[in-house]
C-alpha cells in the first residue's frame, strides 16, 4: 500500500503539523483527508504522496475542504514539489 502525508490546515492556511497513513488508493486516501479534518477540527488536508525513490517527486493528490468551507475534493495526477527540494 502506497504512503501518504497528510496536512490538516487551519483557517489561515497554515499546517503546523502532518499524519503519515498508508491507503490502498488516492480514493481512500481522500476518504481519510475526510476523516482527519473532522478529527482535528480543521477546515481541509492537503493529502501528497511522497516520492517512492531519492530522485522522484512527491506527488500532490489532492485537497479535502469541509468544516466552514464549502466540501469539495480534488484530486490530481499532476507531480508535486521536488522530493530532494
Amino acid at each position: 500500500m502506497p504512503a501518504y502525508l497528510f496536512y490538516p490546515r487551519r483557517a489561515n492556511g497554515v499546517s503546523l503539523t502532518f499524519i503519515a497513513e498508508t491507503a490502498r488508493s488516492d480514493a481512500q486516501a481522500m476518504e481519510l483527508a475526510a476523516e482527519i479534518a473532522a478529527d482535528h477540527d480543521c477546515v481541509g488536508v492537503f493529502v501528497w504522496e511522497p516520492a517512492s525513490t531519492p530522485g522522484g517527486r512527491d506527488r500532490f493528490v489532492g485537497e479535502f475542504a469541509g468544516l466552514g468551507e464549502e466540501s469539495r475534493a480534488e484530486m490530481s495526477g499532476e507531480p508535486g514539489a521536488s522530493a530532494t527540494a
